[in-house]
């Protein structure tokens, strides 16, 4: 027995010593040796010191399948053990498994709770899933350990813009400053968020701060033009996004967005211009032909672009390709070939987000509960009686830019363009109030202090777009969710309600890459947001009977004189005829309809939807249940 037992020991000594020396030419840089004696140790006992040994050396040398199988056999032996759990996150991740990442880099911090590089690795890989709240949580539980990091406070505020949480936002950046003043990335962020917030004018001034901290900085100057651009303010926004070219000759963000600015001007051909000069730089760029597809669909494109996809691209050029050969092949008219695209371009959108239309219901049905006629019955007296704004809303591609730019032809009047300063509004109200009860519900709680405050804000806001206007008109479509809101800071506001045949309408939608528009990419989708968009908006002229005025298109379209004369009369102006030529208008358009509101009326998009009836075929069905 004892003999048993000297050999035992012995055994154990042996393998010790090989341990020990096994992580003596690992720490020595000496990987070779190191791994051959963990081998070694293997093929006498599992020991976990070896194989962990030999899972570092996989991970440093890029050998990432044998590092997670070595990781993970270690931590069949040893599953609480902190490190290996982030390093085989590390690993996993670099795989391209950022959702078995994040699990392990919880299992870390269940292990010791306090690292706050691990909770920076979580956050970062939730981020990358646009698991927003998690990151969230765990960038927060960062700066509770270490108070006074920057980078942090700058990733905690992409993730709050992310979910338009901008005041938050505004909060961090402007904590963030009190540490680095002179931080160029923190000034233009903050710009980010107060452009977003509608705070144009200190948006402008936060990005030009940003520009004279760091004169190359590419993106601050393309942040700046979008500023200039939402000011109605094109010509000038040309400036910085030529200089960003000029800096950064292939950024392919300056040049798309140099090439809406031209769009916005009406000057296509200097837009197919630089779009063509990109194309000569990165030709996989599926956006500048969907651009180009837009602005003049040749027939000749149409074999470059398919072309392009067979030689193979990334999925978001190849999207945006699908949807340049869709425009291209409708103009030709081969109907069956352009439906296919556009339905392949939908689905490859589809398939990088989760949506669920069921949401959609349910903000409506909230909506209407909480927006009723005893909601109004105590707050009528409340609210500015200004005529300075006039709200056009609807669908998108529902007639709402046609309208602007008719109304926006009076000398008078003001198209301030897609602003999204109104659902700012909201947001802001909405986070004063939500300690008491969530959105919409706590909108029962604005009291006359702060339909005054708010009301004036937006009326600030509104007005730098063009101090001298009597009229400024607000087009954002989807502004038809806002209308109860809308009524209560402005009792008497003119709301101006586009409306289309609804077929036409969902398929020009699907036609366009709305990416920011989650329902407008798969037909059943679409047609069911169609319909909660109609009870809403039912809704709303119920409970403002005569205040909403409707523009239906085709009646736009087929009798815009006498039409025109109806808006006029319902803002409160003397008739111009300026507004029947409003394809003369030379104001900035910065919407997706830019190209067709510079051209005389036509009724070519009537009916259009017949073209491809037997495709829309999931839409129609959807749309019955209206009927």
């Amino acid at each position: 027995m004892q003999k048993k037992n000297t050999k035992d020991n012995t055994e154990e000594k042996d393998i010790a010593a090989l341990a020990d020396m096994a992580l003596q030419h690992y720490r020595e840089g000496d990987l070779q040796q190191a791994q051959d004696t963990c081998q070694r140790i293997l093929r006498r006992q599992q020991r976990p010191d070896a194989i962990l040994i030999l899972a570092k050396i996989a991970h440093e040398q890029g050998e990432f399948q044998v590092a997670i199988e070595h990781y993970q056999q270690f931590l069949r032996i040893i599953p609480d053990h902190e490190q290996t759990h982030l390093n085989l996150g590390l690993v996993l991740e670099k795989l391209g498994h950022t959702g078995r990442a994040i699990e392990h880099y919880k299992k870390s911090i269940a292990i010791t709770a306090n690292d706050a590089a691990v909770h920076s690795r979580l956050a970062d890989a939730c981020c990358k899933l646009h698991r927003w709240t998690e990151a969230i949580k765990a960038y927060q539980r960062v700066l509770a350990l270490r108070d006074d990091d920057v980078d942090t406070m700058i990733k905690l505020g992409s993730a709050y813009s992310a979910v338009q949480l901008f005041a938050e936002s505004v909060l961090l950046y402007e904590r963030a400053l009190a540490i680095l003043p002179d931080n160029a990335l923190v000034h233009r962020h903050l710009g980010a968020s107060l452009r977003r917030m509608g705070q144009i004018k200190k948006s402008i001034e936060c990005f030009e701060r940003s520009i004279r901290l760091r004169p190359d900085y590419v993106k601050a100057r393309i942040n700046l033009a979008q500023a200039l651009s939402q000011l109605g303010k094109a010509e000038e926004a040309r400036v910085p996004l030529e200089e960003a070219i000029e800096l950064e000759p292939d950024d392919a963000e300056a040049h798309l967005q140099l090439a809406s600015t031209f769009r916005q001007l009406g000057q296509k051909e200097l837009a197919i211009e630089r779009l063509e000069q990109f194309l000569t730089i990165r030709p996989a760029c599926g956006e500048a032909y969907y651009q180009i597809s837009i602005i003049r669909p040749e027939r000749e494109l149409i074999s470059v672009v398919e072309k392009r996809l067979s030689d193979g691209c990334p999925k978001v050029d190849t999207m945006y390709c699908h949807f340049a050969l869709g425009n291209l092949l409708n103009d030709s008219k081969s109907y069956d070939q352009a439906f296919r695209h556009f339905l392949i371009g939908n689905k490859l959108q589809r398939e990088t987000f989760t949506y669920h239309a069921g949401d959609t219901s349910q903000v409506v049905d909230r909506l209407i509960q909480v927006y009723c006629k005893d909601f109004f019955a105590g707050k009528r007296q409340f609210g500015s009686a200004s005529p300075l704004p006039v709200f056009i809303l609807g669908m998108p591609r529902s007639g709402t830019t046609l309208t602007e730019q008719i109304l926006s032809s009076h000398p008078l009047v003001h198209g301030a363009g897609e602003t999204e300063t109104f659902p700012e509004v909201n947001r802001s109200i909405v986070q004063q109030l939500e300690y008491a009860e969530p959105s919409p519900e706590c909108m029962s709680l604005v009291d006359g202090k702060m339909v005054e405050e708010y009301s004036a804000r937006y009326l600030q806001d509104l007005a730098l777009h063009c101090p001298t206007a009597a009229r400024i008109t607000d087009k954002f479509p989807h502004n038809f969710l806002e209308i109860g809101l809308i009524k209560t800071l402005f009792p008497d506001a003119r709301i101006i309600h586009c409306q289309r045949n609804p077929l036409d309408n969902c398929t020009s939608i699907f036609f366009h890459c709305f990416t920011t528009f989650k329902a407008s990419f798969e037909l059943t989708e679409l047609g069911q947001y169609y319909l909660q968009y109609q009870r809403l908006m039912s809704h709303w002229h119920k409970l403002f009977p005569g205040e909403i005025f409707t523009v239906q298109y085709e009646d736009l379209v087929l009798d815009q004189e006498r039409v025109s004369k109806q808006l006029i009369e319902y803002i409160g102006l003397e008739w111009d005829e300026n507004c029947l030529d409003f394809q003369h208008n030379e104001r900035n358009v910065s919407s997706p309809s830019n190209m067709q509101v510079r051209q005389p009326m036509y009724k070519s998009s009537v009916n259009r939807w017949k073209l491809y009836e037997k495709q829309l075929q999931p839409l129609i069905e959807v749309l019955q249940q209206a009927s």
